[in-house]
């Protein structure tokens, strides 16, 4: 996590959100970061900043008084996010100082919200919860709760399972099972392996094979998109090995991919992981002692 730059108490503070946090909770605890303490409202800020968290387009208002730099952050994040321009409520030397401090407060927070979607990716936070269930067409919250009854919690176990059998769980007809299946063929199904083809102790490095592949029948097309696919290896230290990225027709037969890495005695171990980008329920992962 030192990549991202950020004080230890605000990296603590991202690890102990709860498992896949509403969106609510992730911003409150972000625009909280240590970073971003010294922006503290100004006086003449108070009526504009007021006027923002009684407004409509605010989602999230707050509900204490605004006295605190969080609240200041968490309402600027929520007025850039809906374009908003703070209203008529500033004057000029209040809009002035505002404008200057807004750019810096976006970029901190920016930094503290990717490092917040390391700490969830790295923790699996969207993997396996029945929300994946989702990014499904035609599958909302009733469904969702039908499903997870009859013990179908991933997308990947609704693809596995025949048509009647999800017009009987979702209680509707033909032909709703036959569509839903049609859908789910294009949901991408990745497989990985890795290992070491040749060990010889005289050698400073080792070469790393990984396979990637996607078994679907045909190359998939999730929601009218081609889905890219992101690999990465780390060794047990958290050093980044290597990294590739494509797009899952290039796998239909399968893709090597090699890499070195240092030989090590004190029993090493070199992590992968690959997935989809923007769609949950993908990820594959395999390792293999160095």
């Amino acid at each position: 996590m030192t990549r991202h730059r950020l004080s230890r108490p605000t990296i603590r503070s991202l690890t102990l959100l709860p498992r896949a946090p509403e969106p609510m909770e992730i911003l409150r605890c972000a625009s909280s970061a240590t970073e971003l303490r010294s922006f503290v409202f100004n006086p003449l800020e108070k009526g504009a900043f007021s006027a923002i968290n009684n407004d409509p387009s605010t989602r999230w208002p707050v509900k204490e008084q605004l006295t605190q730099p969080w609240h200041k952050v968490y309402l600027v994040a929520q007025c850039e996010a809906s374009g908003g321009d703070y209203g008529a409520r500033l004057c000029r030397a209040a809009r002035v100082d505002l404008l200057s401090s807004r750019t810096q407060i976006v970029k901190v927070l920016g930094q503290v919200l990717r490092a917040c979607a390391d700490v969830m990716g790295a923790r699996k936070d969207a993997e396996g919860k029945a929300t994946e269930l989702l990014q499904v067409p035609d599958i909302g919250p009733k469904k969702i709760q039908k499903l997870v009854e009859a013990g179908v919690m991933t997308v990947r176990r609704l693809s596995e399972l025949d048509f009647f059998d999800i017009e009987r769980i979702l209680s509707r007809n033909p032909p709703f099972g036959q569509n839903m299946v049609r859908i789910l063929a294009h949901f991408p199904r990745l497989v990985l392996s890795v290992d070491i083809p040749k060990r010889d102790g005289a050698e400073k490095k080792l070469i790393v094979r990984t396979v990637l592949g996607c078994v679907n029948v045909e190359a998939p097309v999730w929601k009218g998109k081609e889905p890219w696919v992101s690999l990465a290896a780390e060794s047990s230290d958290g050093r980044l090995a290597f990294f590739w990225r494509g797009q899952a027709r290039s796998l239909m037969s399968g893709k090597e991919l090699v890499f070195p890495i240092e030989a090590n005695t004190g029993g090493q171990t070199v992590f992968v992981w690959a997935s989809c980008e923007e769609i949950a329920g993908t990820v594959v992962t395999a390792e293999v002692a160095v």
